[in-house]
């Protein structure tokens, strides 16, 4: 039966993140923890999985084997977590690749908020003033003077949790940002930023920035939420056809 649902559920191409043991349950924020990013690349007859070598900014991130960590599944019908135990890497074809055997059951988890969905979306972006991070730390309130000028970025992952951009803003850690984008809806946002790194391969003089919202009701992140499955569900419709 757990036999059936990992072949039902795990199958090639699915995302996957794999965490930190207890990550999710424990941090405040998920987006403060170092966190690795691949797809599945097989599904062995015995439930074995392999993926491709997780990668950032064009380097391999070598997991060691019998490293344990949380995994979480984005499938067309939600997400699935598991523990698993880090099995074997190698090479084959010019890919790199690494094994991953599942430790417990394979579960539907509930948490939809920090599910990332991938995009290139333009956004605009900026560093608050001192006054507006005042308003905003003070009183959870957005109050900006739009009529600044800001970044034309590119909006390159989103979550009900945050949002990955490519921009020439360089920011520092905990810095505060507003940002503006159009997802489904138009949004107007502040949000922290969790990491600033430059040395983009194919985006000289930007920076990634990677950042958590803040002040935003439960009704907005709801709808980003269906926002993004509403768009997987149609992605993997048309892949189907």
């Amino acid at each position: 039966m757990v036999m059936d649902l990992v072949k039902k559920v795990l199958k090639p191409g699915v995302k996957i993140k794999l965490s930190p043991v207890d990550s999710q349950k424990t941090a405040g924020d998920p987006d403060e923890v170092q966190s690795y990013f691949s797809k599945i690349s097989d599904v062995k007859e015995d439930g074995t999985l392999e993926i491709f070598m997780p990668m950032e900014q064009g380097k391999l991130l070598l997991l060691s084997p019998g490293k344990r960590l949380d995994m979480y599944c984005y499938t067309g019908n939600g997400v699935y977590e598991a523990q698993i135990q880090v099995r074997e890497r190698y090479k084959k074809e010019g890919m790199h690749y690494i094994t991953l055997g599942l430790t417990n059951s394979l579960i539907k988890n509930q948490r939809r908020e920090y599910y990332r969905y991938q995009c290139t979306v333009p956004i605009q972006d900026r560093l608050m003033d001192e006054e507006e991070q005042k308003w905003m730390k003070e009183d959870e309130m957005l109050v900006v003077d739009d009529d600044q000028p800001m970044h034309d970025s590119t909006m390159i992952d989103i979550s009900g949790g945050g949002l990955q951009l490519i921009g020439t803003g360089k920011y520092e850690t905990d810095d505060l940002i507003y940002c503006r984008f159009q997802f489904g809806k138009d949004y107007r946002f502040c949000a922290r930023i969790l990491e600033c790194c430059g040395g983009i391969p194919g985006h000289p003089g930007k920076y990634r920035s990677r950042a958590r919202f803040l002040g935003v009701e439960r009704r907005e992140r709801e709808e980003i939420i269906r926002h993004i499955f509403a768009l997987e569900r149609s992605r993997r419709k048309l892949e189907r056809e």
